[in-house]
């Protein structure tokens, strides 16, 4: 399996993080905070920068990590927030972001990336939980559907990521769904560590009952990317006990899971998102090469 990065967990200058990726050995960056706004908002200029830098460092992009359908209303009633002041988004409604999925497939073709990663919605600040039932489903997979015909000219694949902040967090939500779409160009960005951390609240119940290695399993032939990151559980930390830590030092044993994932028939790249300081975004680095390289 190769290895990949996200690049603005290193820095949000692509210079400095395209050279410190090479350095740890790395071939592949993921994109998606560039110059203080999401990846599927950049214009041709700024596309030709990020192409040129990307040779520079004799690297290739693994997957554009657009934010299309994640502060996105699934229903007109449905009110939605962001969350992090550095994550940056798009926002509005399903019909404007199929129009910035559009700006992202024209991207990942000038950049060469085969995939692009798409949300299942933001869940919304004004509903009560579970979310992800089946009527949410199939609004889901409509908006999706649309998102499919779009990507299909262009020749690229759409990932699904299992998402704590949405409507879909754990694996089996996000395989039932690509499954109902049955489309060979969507597939699922799986994170395990999305999937520990879930709010087990706004979950169904029927999803609270696969353990990381069943979804390991169950998921494994139809994942188009993985991202990789890890938390400790810590229940005096609050309001938010799963605590960001470098990748290897967490509560997921990935040197168990990535065999799993393997021998079922996984080919997906790994990207680490550590989504801690610096030094322990190095540090989870040189451990991503160390087991995985």
């Amino acid at each position: 399996m190769k290895l990949s990065v996200i690049s603005d967990q290193i820095s949000s200058s692509f210079e400095e993080a395209f050279q410190t990726a090479a350095d740890y050995g790395y071939e592949y960056v993921e994109l998606h905070n560039a110059w203080n706004k999401t990846i599927e908002e950049l214009n041709a200029s700024e596309t030709a920068e990020i192409k040129r830098l990307l040779k520079n460092y004799h690297l290739s992009v693994s997957n554009i990590a657009s934010t299309v359908f994640f502060v996105c209303p699934l229903y007109e009633r449905d009110h939605v927030t962001g969350f992090n002041d550095s994550f940056h988004v798009i926002e509005g409604g399903i019909e404007e972001h199929l129009k910035h999925l559009e700006r992202a497939c024209q991207i990942a073709n000038e950049l060469e990336s085969p995939n692009i990663r798409l949300f299942p919605f933001r869940f919304p600040d004004n509903r009560k939980p579970p979310f992800g039932d089946v009527q949410d489903a199939q609004h889901i997979k409509a908006a999706f559907l649309k998102a499919s015909d779009i990507a299909q000219p262009y020749g690229v694949k759409l990932a699904v990521e299992n998402c704590p902040y949405s409507h879909m967090p754990k694996g089996q939500m996000t395989l039932e769904l690509i499954r109902s779409i049955d489309r060979d160009n969507v597939k699922l960005l799986y994170d395990p560590a999305n999937s520990y951390r879930a709010v087990i609240e706004n979950v169904p119940e029927r999803y609270r009952s696969w353990s990381l290695e069943t979804e390991a399993e169950e998921l494994a032939a139809e994942i188009g990317h993985v991202h990789i990151k890890n938390y400790h559980y810590d229940p005096s930390v609050q309001p938010k006990p799963f605590v960001h830590v470098p990748a290897g030092e967490g509560d997921i044993d990935y040197d168990r899971l990535i065999p799993i994932l393997k021998k079922n028939g996984c080919e997906a790249m790994l990207s680490l998102e550590p989504e801690v300081d610096g030094e322990g975004t190095k540090k989870s680095m040189k451990w991503m090469m160390d087991h995985f390289g």
